[in-house]
């Protein structure tokens, strides 16, 4: 296994998106693309560092009423900010972090 990769468990173990996750002591959000595609999103607001909330159809901070992209992470209150991410891979019904946060 690659330095790199953090299992996440299996498919049965995120019956629903986006599904909460700590990895290495990081808040993420596990979430399920249109296209199939699995991604973390960080729970922590770029802005002023609050709690990311899955609130409707998008990732809500409470502070200061920014929301987010439930699938990229991009702001919709301001196009450049965007929560940080980690990709994840399925591979035989497992799923895995891979990389770095970017």
């Amino acid at each position: 296994m690659n330095p790199l990769e953090i299992e996440l468990g299996p498919m049965e173990s995120f019956p629903q998106f986006p599904a909460e996750v700590i990895l290495e002591d990081i808040p993420y959000w596990l979430v399920r693309t249109t296209e199939g595609e699995y991604r973390l999103l960080l729970a922590i607001c770029p802005h002023a560092g609050g709690e990311i909330r899955p609130l409707n159809d998008v990732l809500f901070c409470p502070l200061h009423f920014w929301t987010f992209n439930s699938e990229n992470g991009v702001c919709l209150n301001d196009p450049d900010e965007k929560l940080m991410q980690r990709k994840v891979e399925l591979r035989e019904n497992l799923l895995y972090a891979v990389g770095h946060n970017h």
